[in-house]
């Protein structure tokens, strides 16, 4: 039993990226917010939003796994139970936090 194998060329045509749709087809709501965009400038975000920027800990599998399980006896998250433990330095240190 003999089967052919194709050319690669195939496979590539397919995994090829698409060309952009052409520009009568792109929904309206788009052109509008990028006109939008580049004639005002960018929106001030509210007091309340969210402006937070994310930091990487690192620590041990056990430690990790200590931390959930204060967080579940807590009846709270790993994130807050970070989060307050780092402002907690903050005041420490005398620095103001939010």
């Amino acid at each position: 039993m003999s089967t052919e194998r194709q050319p690669l060329t195939i496979l590539a045509d397919r995994l090829a990226k698409k060309s952009p749709a052409p520009e009568a087809e792109k929904p309206p709501v788009a052109e509008t917010v990028s006109e939008a965009a580049s004639t005002q400038p960018a929106p001030v975000k509210a007091k309340g939003a969210d402006a937070r920027v994310q930091i990487i800990v690192r620590m041990t599998p056990a430690e990790r796994k200590a931390l959930r399980q204060i967080a579940l006896d807590q009846d709270t998250t790993a994130q807050a139970l970070a989060e307050d433990a780092i402002r907690d330095v903050l005041r420490r240190h005398g620095f103001k936090t939010s």
